[in-house]
């Protein structure tokens, strides 16, 4: 089953979505209609020229309405609000809301009730999902009867959850804390300024290439929402002015005392199993510029593993923000879609 799928924004993750799915001989999804407020030509220039990716690695052109990748049509629309795109019209089963502006599940929802899909993967830490759902950790929970708008949590939130899934299944974990290292971010700013920035902290305003940035709005606690096991934790994030490749650390207590080898072979032989694809290993000495366009959630570092002989743990592990969130967005879009109940008469659906 091939899942026809909206993008609403062409901006970092929509363009990654894009690619990714162009890539792939057999993706399960299909790109029918793209929204974002820029020109058709202003999508299919940045869709061909990227300053981290490098150029497109294939054929890209607007055609009228039409944006034209490697020879698929994808129906371009330029609205500013979700209630008016007529996702309906061009057969969209799933929408990736990937603005950034409509994090809300009650906004997001109006892909469904305005425009006509039949499901929202909100590709952010949203307000109010009716799930979130993070891949590998608690995807299976999904509620094709009750959730319709879904978010699988941000970059971070995945990439210590894979990592904590493991240390939890095989040796108990609790006391957890988190530190997630982010690379600068499609919303900063070259200059200070004081609008248009991603919250209301003053400090997310500041140029991205001269400090180090606490970012306190993350929602670093969804690990726990996807792994209710944990219990309380703590958690702390920091962009930092690198362009592509994040940082994942999380310490806690096991179960019982462990050796860092023991851990370390649990997380190589999750990535090689249970986890394929969505925790990566790679026993070479890495630094974030490695981890760009890998797939996976997490990107394992076996260095930095360390444990104490009263339980204590520490990992770590790298992410592509971008790249590997992207992947998971699919997966998100492909579950949902390949699950959509069967229609209903009773439904109904208008643009505002």
């Amino acid at each position: 089953m091939t899942v026809a799928i909206g993008i609403n924004g062409l901006g970092r993750i929509g363009r990654s979505l894009t690619r990714i799915v162009a890539a792939m001989p057999d993706a399960g999804v299909q790109i029918a209609a793209v929204n974002d407020i820029a020109s058709t030509d202003k999508l299919a220039y940045g869709l061909r020229r990227d300053s981290i990716r490098g150029a497109f690695p294939g054929t890209v052109a607007a055609r009228g309405d039409y944006l034209v990748v490697n020879d698929h049509a994808i129906r371009a629309f330029h609205h500013e609000r979700p209630e008016r795109i007529p996702w309906a019209d061009h057969g969209v089963d799933v929408v990736i809301e990937a603005t950034g502006r409509f994090r809300a599940g009650t906004t997001a929802r109006h892909h469904i009730t305005h425009g006509g899909a039949r499901k929202v993967v909100i590709s952010a830490s949203a307000d109010d999902p009716d799930a979130f759902l993070v891949f590998g950790a608690n995807h299976q929970n999904y509620d094709p009867d009750g959730h319709d708008v879904v978010s699988p949590a941000s970059c971070g939130v995945n990439a210590l959850t894979v990592m904590a899934k493991v240390l939890l299944d095989r040796f108990g974990l609790g006391s957890v804390n988190t530190s997630v290292i982010l690379a600068s971010q499609g919303w900063q700013r070259v200059h200070d300024s004081a609008v248009g920035t991603s919250r209301d902290d003053p400090r997310l305003g500041r140029a991205a290439g001269e400090s180090i940035i606490p970012h306190n709005y993350v929602v670093g606690d969804l690990v726990r929402v996807a792994l209710p096991e944990i219990g309380e934790m703590r958690y702390s994030y920091y962009c930092v002015p690198t362009p592509i490749g994040s940082l994942a650390e999380l310490s806690g207590t096991t179960g019982r005392p462990v050796s860092a080898e023991e851990v370390n072979r649990a997380m190589a032989e999750a990535a090689a199993g249970p986890l394929r694809g969505i925790l990566a290993y790679d026993p070479d000495p890495t630094v974030s510029v490695d981890v760009k366009n890998n797939p996976a959630s997490c990107l394992f570092d076996p260095s930095g593993t360390q444990t104490t002989a009263d339980g204590g743990v520490k990992v770590r592990g790298w992410f592509d923000n971008e790249w590997g969130f992207s992947n998971r967005l699919l997966d998100l879009a492909r579950l949902v879609g390949e699950r959509l109940p069967v229609p209903s008469s009773r439904v109904s659906w208008s643009v505002a």
